[in-house]
């Protein structure tokens, strides 16, 4: 396993742990500003994920399947979570469900430029 596919998986890693341990100054200080998500109820821009991040209570995090590949300063990563994840006190299904994040070296080090979630919010 080379080195780009490694950095692909420690940055989701690092960014999940750090939502699950609410440590928001690291999650905001890695969200790019031109930053965009895909969701079942429509896109959100940097500030709408944040907020969106903010509300998510999450619990035991399971990664699979991860797959990263390098494209210049670009790391393309999918993979499935099976996490629990409480919005609003409404708990989300734990079944493993797909994701796909975009990650950009840049001045300051690697900057989550998109992110697909197509797990339904209730």
């Amino acid at each position: 396993m080379n080195s780009t596919t490694n950095d692909g998986e420690k940055l989701e890693k690092q960014m999940w742990e750090d939502i699950k341990a609410k440590n928001w100054k690291a999650v905001e200080s890695k969200i790019a500003e031109g930053f965009q998500s895909v969701h079942p109820d429509g896109a959100r821009d940097r500030s709408g994920e944040i907020s969106l991040i903010k509300n998510l209570n999450v619990g035991k995090i399971e990664l699979s399947d991860l797959k990263s590949t390098m494209d210049g300063e670009n790391i393309v990563v999918t993979y499935m979570i099976s996490a629990q994840e409480t919005i609003d006190l409404e708990r989300l299904p734990t079944k493993p469900a797909p994701r796909l994040s975009v990650w950009k070296k840049g001045a300051s080090g690697w900057q989550w430029m998109s992110h697909a979630n197509l797990t339904p919010i209730p």
